[in-house]
């Protein structure tokens, strides 16, 4: 019966995963109630068949003077000296067409049938999320900026976000390189051409980057969300992350991850991990240990993954979106000597919830 139970959940996780925008909207079009009067003090759980007080004032959450949700955590670099102030946020979904993209039947057909979010309405919790992100060292977005493709997406991402923060860094989701999201017309550009306009209009490289912020931290940012399925890095990406990782270690960087979809925490632990459901009434779960990029997989999948689980001393967080909730994990990893270590590995809600979600990461 249990075996059972688990191929259900695992069959119930991959469909909701692919849904994407050629089933149902993701989530709920019902964004949960304002967090702004239930979030005032440290919160604690999320994790599956663990003692919930491993986990108290591991994160705080907070409401900003105008409403934005706070999820606020702090990694010690080990190198003193001024703090290094990063905001996180993720799954903005801008859903918008100019009159060029509605002459175009790909579009004109998803914007009649895509009605979550549509006219930019995620345009009031961007707003006040970038004003909470305007003073931080670094903005990081990790992905589904754009619902899907479009001239309008184009437009108001550079008009909201890139052109008012230059130092923005962002990866790709799973909804940039689509045109397709809900429609009934067939895609009629290869997927090639359609990571070539995004390469054309991203605010960096749209596989990877890299920065160093404060002679301490390392920000890396990688796609594993564009291909879609359970994740998928790229060929290209292995190298440069190796060479990062030897510079974080020679001058002791502390070095945070930033992708779209969560990877494996090689533990059974968390096969079926709860939300965290500060303020939220979407009660699912995920499959964080078979559903995602692991041990088991292949290619620059296994290289990428690997490299990660064995830098464990220096990789000091890993963030993501894409299940449009608050889920905290912790990846199974070893240093280079082969001591066992964990990697804190953060999901975190998306921008159009309540009145906007973000993460602060300070590294002190």
């Amino acid at each position: 019966m249990k075996k059972f139970l688990r191929m259900m959940l695992l069959i119930l996780s991959i469909s909701l995963l692919l849904s994407g925008c050629n089933g149902a909207d993701p989530v709920t079009t019902e964004p949960y109630e304002s967090l702004a009067e239930t979030i005032t003090q440290t919160e604690q759980g999320g994790i599956t068949d663990k003692e919930d007080d491993e986990y108290v004032n591991m994160w705080k959450y907070v409401t900003s003077s105008n409403g934005v949700n706070v999820r606020e955590i702090t990694i010690d670099s080990g190198k003193g000296g001024d703090a290094v102030e990063i905001v996180h946020m993720t799954d903005i979904h801008i859903n918008y067409c100019t009159d060029e993209d509605l002459k175009d039947p790909v579009l004109k057909s998803t914007y009649e049938n895509r009605t979550w979010l549509k006219n930019f309405a995620v345009r009031g919790n961007l707003e006040r999320c970038l004003t909470y992100a305007k003073d931080a060292d670094q903005i990081v977005i990790t992905g589904d900026i754009y619902d899907y493709l479009s001239e309008g997406a184009i437009a108001m991402t550079k008009q909201y976000i890139f052109d008012p923060y230059p130092t923005v860094m962002a990866c790709l989701g799973n909804h940039e390189s689509v045109r397709k999201c809900q429609g009934k017309v067939a895609e009629n550009t290869t997927f090639e051409q359609r990571m070539e306009i995004l390469d054309q209009n991203w605010i960096n490289d749209i596989y990877y980057a890299s920065r160093v912020i404060g002679d301490k931290v390392m920000v890396i940012t990688m796609d594993n969300g564009s291909r879609a399925g359970i994740g998928a890095f790229w060929e290209s990406q292995v190298e440069p992350f190796r060479k990062d990782l030897e510079t974080a270690r020679e001058n002791g960087y502390a070095v945070l991850l930033f992708y779209h979809i969560p990877i494996s925490t090689g533990d059974p632990t968390y096969y079926s991990t709860r939300a965290l459901q500060i303020g939220d009434k979407n009660t699912s779960t995920q499959n964080f240990y078979t559903n995602c990029i692991g041990s088991f997989s292949t290619g620059a999948d296994k290289a990428i993954y690997d490299l990660i689980v064995n830098n464990g001393d220096i990789i000091k967080g890993a963030f993501s979106g894409h299940h449009h909730n608050d889920f905290y994990t912790e990846i199974k990893a070893t240093t280079p000597a082969g001591e066992e270590v964990k990697i804190p590995q953060y999901v975190v809600n998306g921008v159009p919830y309540g009145n906007g979600n973000v993460m602060k990461i300070t590294v002190k």
